[in-house]
Formats: structure tokens, sequence, C-alpha cells
């Protein structure tokens, strides 16, 4: 022990102990506008995608109803006690696009969804029709004659990895965002903060082979409350200056100490260029209403967008998140207040970077583990596989519904049993529009399994 504690010495004590144990511990749009006045003087070819995963399963068939007679008749038999009064739906009427006509019955929105309506009315909203992971392109015979399909469908983890890996046939420890990030990494040059930021979590959609996710709280960066001028080490400012020293000081023999201590000082770089960038920027506006936990996350991303300059960033990538979808009962009432918040939450985003003059570089896009089944389970839906997603921006060829809108009676040939859709439009389909708009050109770098797909209908950016 005598020798250990010599050689140990004040410094090295610190630096091994201490760095470990501490770390345990005007108008909002307005001003965006001004800031952007400034910012477009040195801006150019920016582009941001922002992935709102709605955890647990999204509820399709309320979320987008048919209204047709015969198609709202057979959803009220299937739903029963948690089917939406026809009168209560917010109509849609979607637009040609390229290939023609809209061919699909009459539609509404669930009630709650009233600023994604809008958006959708105004052109800067896309439905995405009945999305899911997939092998290959897939047809009812074929899934029931043994077809290969992606491992442990209706399964919450695996479908949210396969959803996120773009890779459904294997294990990956990338996802399709950050095997994106890793072919633009050179458009941010050396900027100390991650172009992949995280405000849901760790999550393996963002994960690159050479860009690491950084994680973010509502309110900024994460700090290391030891190292922080505000908090210091044991409440003393001044340990804490001698602290961030010593943990900053290079040159120990132990391969170990000096990789957690490059981790260290590049959380300590990231955090401090962080909190600069945000000083500059509003805090928060009644725009992104209060209690909304998903408006939360996007009040924080709008607010990184702004600081985007100072950050050094032409390519962002975000994750935010929404719980609470996997509803098994309560669907009715549950449901409501979670699409309320998803489309509050939009609208508010959009109209954010409207006033930062980056409506046409920034693309949101839903995400969720699968969709449900349309047959009643009591009062909630059990697991599906296809669903419907939203796109959300001013690149958005919106008021559109792209792929094909799925035959919703119960035994059809889109359906797999209880309601279950099966899925005619790939995530590989969706992820390669908004991978080539970001500007990747060699698809298959990002999703290997692309080229298996080639649907007609999905040009939506």
């Amino acid at each position: 022990m005598s020798n250990i504690n010599h050689h140990l010495g004040r410094r090295a004590f610190l630096k091994r102990s201490a760095a470990f144990s501490a770390l345990s511990g005007g108008s909002f749009l307005g001003n965006l506008a001004m800031m952007n006045d400034a910012a477009a003087q040195t801006a150019s070819d920016y582009k941001a995608l922002v992935c709102v995963f709605l955890l647990g399963g999204n509820d399709h068939g309320n979320t987008i109803v048919p209204t047709t007679t015969e198609l709202y008749d057979a959803y009220v038999a299937a739903r029963g006690g948690v089917s939406l009064a026809r009168t209560s739906l917010l109509p849609i009427t979607p637009s040609a696009t390229a290939i023609g006509a809209y061919p699909g019955p009459t539609l509404g929105l669930h009630p709650s969804f009233t600023g994604v309506k809008s958006l959708f009315e105004a052109g800067q909203c896309a439905i995405i029709a009945n999305v899911a992971t997939l092998m290959q392109p897939t047809t009812k015979t074929q899934y029931a004659n043994g077809v290969l399909l992606p491992a442990q469908l209706f399964s919450h983890s695996d479908q949210q990895n396969s959803w996120q890996t773009g890779l459904p046939d294997s294990p990956s420890a990338t996802g399709w965002l950050g095997r994106a990030a890793d072919v633009m990494l050179s458009q941010n040059g050396a900027s100390p903060v991650s172009m992949c930021m995280s405000l849901g979590g760790n999550n393996m959609i963002q994960a690159g082979a050479n860009v690491v996710q950084y994680q973010l709280t509502n309110q900024g960066s994460v700090q290391i409350k030891a190292v922080s001028p505000q908090d210091g080490f044991y409440g003393n400012v001044a340990n804490a200056a001698l602290l961030k020293q010593v943990i900053e000081e290079s040159g120990s023999n132990n391969l170990f100490e000096n990789e957690y201590a490059k981790i260290i000082k590049r959380s300590i770089t990231a955090d401090s260029a962080v909190r600069d960038a945000l000083a500059g920027v509003p805090g928060s506006t009644a725009a992104f209403v209060a209690g909304n936990p998903l408006a939360a996350q996007m009040n924080l991303v709008a607010r990184m967008i702004a600081a985007r300059s100072a950050l050094g960033h032409k390519r962002q990538i975000f994750y935010v998140t929404l719980g609470g979808f996997d509803l098994h009962s309560a669907l009715l009432n549950d449901h409501a207040g979670r699409l309320g918040f998803v489309s509050t939450a939009l609208e508010a985003f959009y109209n954010a970077t409207v006033a930062l003059g980056v409506a046409s570089d920034v693309t949101a896009f839903t995400a969720s583990d699968f969709g449900r089944a349309l047959l009643a389970n009591g009062d909630g839906s059990d697991h599906g596989w296809g669903g419907h997603h939203f796109v959300v921006g001013g690149a958005v060829k919106g008021g559109r519904l792209y792929g094909r809108y799925p035959d919703t009676l119960l035994g059809s040939a889109d359906d797999v049993g209880e309601g279950r859709l099966l899925p005619s439009a790939s995530v590989d389909e969706y992820a390669a529009v908004l991978a080539r708009w970001y500007g990747v050109t060699d698809l298959t770098a990002v999703l290997p399994h692309s080229n298996r797909f080639s649907n007609y209908n999905m040009a939506f950016l």
C-alpha cells in the first residue's frame, strides 16, 4: 500500500479518484428572426434532420381514419368502443402527387391533430402511408408462405432496433442517421460538438462509426458539476478550477487514464461550446406550450439550430422522443393526449424554423416501433406492423399522401391478422428520401438494403 500511495501522489490521486466520483453528481420568434439576419451573412448549405420517435407503437388506426361509408363502418365494427366519431374527425383532402390524383378513400385526422392538419393544408406536412420494417417487398401470400421477414415482428425492442439501424436481418453497431452523419461529417469541420444531438437519451439511430451522439437536456448541455464554476467541487469554485486543470493535464503512462481523460476533456469542451453558443439565444417561447414534454425538447432543438453558426455546424441531426404510445388500455383518452403533444410541438417547431429563416433547410419526421392492430382488444389495441408517418418542413412537398393507402377492411390483402397492416413501404424507402435530401449520394453506404426497393411514389422531398 505504501508504494501505491507513494506513486499516486496528490495530482494522480485527484485525477483518478475525483474524476470518477465527481461525475455522478423580447419574443422568442422575433429574436430568432433577428439572429437569422446575422447568421445569414455566413451560413450556406445548412441542413438538419429531426427524428421524432413515438415510443411504444403509435395507433395509426385512430391517427388517420377512412371516412367513406363502407370503410368507416368497417372501422367502427373492428374498433368498437375505441372508435372515433366521424363528426369528430378533421377532414383532409390529399392533393395529387407526381403520379396523379390521390386514389384512396376520404380521410379524417384524429381530432387532437389540429396543428398537423394546418401544416398539411398549408403544404408543409406530408403523410407517408403504411411504413414499417421489411426485408424485401412482400405480399400477403409470401408472408403466409414463410418469406424472409424482419426479426421478431411485433416486439418493441427488436422493431425499434430495426427501424433505427435500417438492418432488420442482422445486428448492427450503427444506425442509419449515424451512417448519414459519417458521410456528411466533413461539412462541420472541427466543431467540438457532435452533429448528432439527442434529447431522447442514448439511441441506436444516431450511432455512427466515426460520429458519437451528444446528449442534451431540455435546458442544454449536461455539465460535469465538479468542474462547474457555478457548483464547484464540494461547493468550492477554486477547487473546481484546480480539478479541471488536473483532469486536463496529460502525460500519464496509464492507457485507461489517458483515454478517460480524453473523454472528460471532450465533454468539458463540448459543454463550454454549447453554453457559449446558447448564451445568445432566447431561452423560451410561448409558442412551445408549457407542460408538453415533446415541445420542451423541440424548443431546445430550435435553439441549437439558432446557434448553428456559433457551433460551427452546417449539418445537424436531432433525436427527440415521446413515450406512452403502447396503449393496450385507455386508448381513447391517452392517445388523444399523446397526439395533442405531437401536433402542437410540430406546429410550434415549424413556426420557429420559419422565424429562423431555415424552414426549407430543416425536416422533421416521425418514426415508431410499429403500427397497431385495427381490431380492438378491450379498450386498447395490440402490437401491429405497418403504420402511417408524418414529415414536416419547408422543403416537404406537403398536402399529399405518399405510398399507397392500405385496404383497411379486416381480411384484406393488406391484413396479416387482426387488422395488422402488411407494410407497402419500407423504412429503407422512407429513410432514403430523407438521406438523399440531406446530401447523401451513395445510399447503400447508409441504407445497405435500399436497392431492394423502388417505391414509385415516395418523392416527398
